[in-house]
């Protein structure tokens, strides 16, 4: 009787051992699978943008702050402020546009807007510039209405196709792809890149007393295409500048900032120098096929009002190191 006792509480001793770690081992399996599962949920992504010619590992790029902690972040190029900040994010397994910020350079967090995503894999589309009245354009060409320096999620019919401006000025763009996890708040580094060519006229003249305005004629690129983030609508469009408040001087030169494909572009150029009171200009020259390139300077120089020989055109790097020097 002793002897059986005995077995019996050994057996049930054992079983209570054994119960445990079964439990363990299901509990252990089950929290596995659980954590392999992305939950649904939300978290923080700060951004901070680099120049994409500005050596720096990402690594120190996402640790170190890149503006004085004292001081409002800005985004500042060749000496002037960028104004406007558009940022578009994307699921990147999709393509599915899911919200829309477009920062201007008045709100506080502006060049490090802090953005709440989905866990998940995203890929951000991000335009910078300070061109004249930039706006967003739907499939119809209409304005796509939003909130400035409010992220605003796209739930609408439409959604934005392409940016544009009135008056194209230094603009930037890129495209990053980011992955938000569960529990971290991540800091992005966005590499900035030029969508833009750098056109100087320097005219050797002295400006006339009753000089008025130069104006550029040429074919230039007017939209960019979100899905490509490269240019769109190559189109004849005019440039006028006021040279008025520029009567007896000389040595100063006009800028004209132009959006170009990847590859850049070539156009015939037609100049125009009106004059105050008197429909006949002082001049019209046409320059013929002006090469214009993302991040590079484009030059021409010589007489504008009093033309009688040749005009020197060159591609110069202030911009970036590689140029072409064309004389005609």
């Amino acid at each position: 009787m002793k002897k059986k006792l005995f077995v019996c509480c050994t057996m049930a001793m054992a079983a209570a051992l054994l119960m445990p770690t079964m439990t363990s081992c299901e509990s252990f399996h089950l929290q596995d699978e659980q954590q392999q599962e992305q939950p649904a949920g939300k978290a923080h992504v700060k951004l901070r943008f680099v120049s994409a010619s500005q050596p720096s590992s990402s690594a120190k790029a996402a640790v170190a702050p890149m503006f004085d902690a004292a001081t409002r972040a800005s985004l500042v190029a060749n000496g002037k402020e960028l104004t406007d900040l558009y940022i578009l994010d994307y699921d990147k397994a999709t393509g599915k546009l899911l919200q829309v910020l477009h920062q201007t350079s008045k709100a506080a967090d502006f060049a490090e807007p802090d953005l709440t995503l989905d866990y998940g894999e995203h890929t951000l589309k991000v335009i910078a510039t300070r061109s004249t009245a930039s706006t967003l354009l739907d499939a119809t060409s209409t304005p796509w209405a939003i909130t400035d320096n409010i992220l605003t999620p796209v739930s609408s019919a439409t959604e934005p196709v392409v940016w544009t401006s009135d008056k194209t000025s230094d603009s930037f763009g890129a495209v990053k792809d980011i992955t938000v996890a569960v529990g971290q708040n991540e800091v992005a580094v966005i590499a900035l890149k030029r969508l833009v060519a750098k056109m100087v006229v320097n005219s050797t003249d002295v400006f006339p007393d009753d000089c008025s305005t130069i104006d550029a004629t040429f074919n230039e690129y007017r939209t960019i295409n979100w899905q490509t983030l490269d240019v769109m609508d190559y189109v004849k469009n005019q440039r006028s500048s006021d040279v008025s408040s520029l009567a007896g001087t000389t040595g100063t030169t006009l800028a004209y900032f132009v959006l170009c494909p990847k590859d850049g572009y070539s156009a015939d150029i037609t100049f125009t120098m009106n004059r105050k009171n008197n429909p006949t200009p002082y001049a019209t020259i046409t320059v013929p096929n002006v090469r214009l390139e993302r991040n590079k300077i484009t030059t021409i120089t010589g007489s504008f009002y009093n033309h009688r020989a040749s005009l020197s055109l060159s591609i110069k790097d202030e911009w970036q190191q590689e140029g072409n020097d064309i004389n005609i």
